[in-house]
């Protein structure tokens, strides 16, 4: 009983932190001369929104009266666990007359012998790029990024948008998208267009069933083999398959992953690697960990800048020249493209000062340091081989750390609250080490510094603590 109690407060707070991601929707309608009719839409802004200044990437979603929920909550757990940043939501719902539901009309690009309203996806696009995003951009604090979501003859719609406005979004995501629809008509487009486009960073995730006979059905098997050739450079695309789906549930994968490939990048936009500084022997490699997930790293180890062709980067990666190390984080968006520094130099052993008095003993460092009402360790480490050494810690602001009475840490802003690990070749001997951590009770920020041992650079030096505090 008490087991399930748990579970059901952990589940109401991950609820509750989801809702707080965004604030209550709004309802608002607008009118589209180009359509002759009025549209209601549904806007859902970022909880921050009302208390900042900043502008945000805009998500339409179609089929909104169904789609427009679920989409919100999966955003929701996204930028809740820093997969995404905060967005302006807007679900479209689709018209209704007289009880008849009007998306065969406005998703559909040709009129097929079903459905006589069918065919007006080119007035519906009219619509989104002439008066709703305009209408949104005008209202609400924009930054120019637009994303469309789209599901069935949704998905259809946003294919046939990228093909005939290609900047009009920077990001299309599809679930199931029916591409077979008047014989394969957007597929066969695709074909022939796509060669001769530009595109600058597109992004297009499509999602559906894995069943042989929906995937080629549905046309998803040609269109991912018309991307798989024609695909211009500029034009970042993903496609996923789900088994033992159907039709009306691959929305909520589909989502999660068009978001995760749209914002792939964001979670590693501070990405450093570990060590993140000291000195390398060059015979004696040092294993570096990178975070990878939610990533594209590539790096190269002649001094080259990485490109998007360059070898992909597991989560270790051995170095015996750092100065020749580059690492690039990319994003199919190009958003969040970058360096990550490699804070390592290559250099020789550091010896022990030599000292006309000899150290206190009492002032020995070993073991676990207790606290002291300075708030400083101040003593000296016996070295007793010679090998690599890692110093470590999460400092505050104003944190020093000091070895042989030489500056290694100073934190300021930058580097505040941020891991730091240092790793140093040291001859044996001993070695002053101070560590001043200012106002822990204060601040409440635990420094977790620790010195540790490394057999070889490469093991997990961690295990072999010299001294912690």
């Amino acid at each position: 009983m008490q087991v399930r109690f748990c579970a059901i407060v952990t589940l109401l707070i991950l609820c509750s932190d989801l809702r707080a991601q965004f604030a209550a929707p709004i309802r608002d309608s607008v009118h589209s001369a180009i359509l002759r009719e009025q549209r209601d839409i549904v806007i859902t802004l970022p909880a921050s929104y009302a208390n900042d200044t900043a502008r945000y990437d805009v998500w339409y979603v179609l089929d909104g009266e169904w789609d427009g929920p679920l989409f919100t909550q999966i955003f929701s757990y996204m930028v809740n666990m820093k997969f995404a940043p905060p967005a302006i939501l807007v679900a479209v719902p689709n018209r209704y007359v007289n009880g008849f539901n009007l998306r065969d009309r406005d998703l559909t690009p040709t009129k097929f012998p079903d459905v006589d309203s069918s065919g007006g996806a080119a007035n519906y696009l009219a619509f989104f790029e002439k008066e709703l995003i305009p209408h949104i951009h005008k209202k609400y604090r924009t930054n120019g990024e637009n994303g469309l979501f789209g599901g069935s003859f949704g998905g259809l719609f946003t294919i046939y948008a990228l093909l005939e406005k290609p900047s009009l979004f920077h990001f299309y995501a599809t679930a199931d998208p029916a591409l077979h629809n008047d014989n394969r008509q957007i597929p066969q487009l695709a074909a022939k267009r796509l060669p001769a486009m530009q595109f600058s960073n597109t992004v297009l995730s499509i999602g559906g069933r894995s069943e042989k006979v929906s995937y080629h059905q549905m046309a998803r098997a040609m269109m991912d083999s018309v991307l798989a050739v024609a695909a211009p450079a500029g034009l970042r695309w993903h496609s996923a398959l789900y088994p033992d789906e159907v039709h009306s549930s691959t929305p909520f994968k589909s989502i999660y992953d068009g978001l995760k490939f749209s914002y792939l990048g964001y979670y590693v936009r501070s990405a450093r690697c570990y060590p993140n500084g000291g000195i390398v022997l060059k015979d004696k490699p040092v294993k570096l960990y990178i975070p990878t997930d939610y990533s594209d790293i590539r790096y190269t180890i002649d001094g080259a800048t990485p490109a998007r062709s360059s070898e992909k980067l597991d989560d270790h990666l051995l170095v015996s020249e750092p100065e020749k190390l580059k690492l690039y984080s990319f994003s199919p968006s190009g958003r969040w493209d970058h360096p990550i520094p490699v804070n390592l130099r290559p250099g020789g052993y550091l010896s022990p000062k030599p000292r006309k008095t000899k150290l206190d003993p009492a002032r020995r460092l070993s073991g676990n340091f207790k606290d002291n009402a300075a708030e400083v360790m101040d003593g000296w480490v016996q070295i007793d081989k010679d090998g690599y050494y890692v110093l470590q810690c999460t400092p505050p602001v104003g944190t020093k750390l000091f070895l042989n009475d030489s500056l290694l840490l100073q934190a300021d802003a930058e580097n505040a609250n941020l891991r730091q690990a240092i790793i140093l070749p040291l001859r044996s001997g001993n070695y002053t080490l101070r560590v001043e951590h200012p106002d822990k009770r204060a601040r409440h920020t635990p420094l977790h510094f620790g010195m540790y041992y490394s057999k070889n650079g490469r093991d997990d030096w961690w295990t072999n603590p010299v001294v912690t505090w």
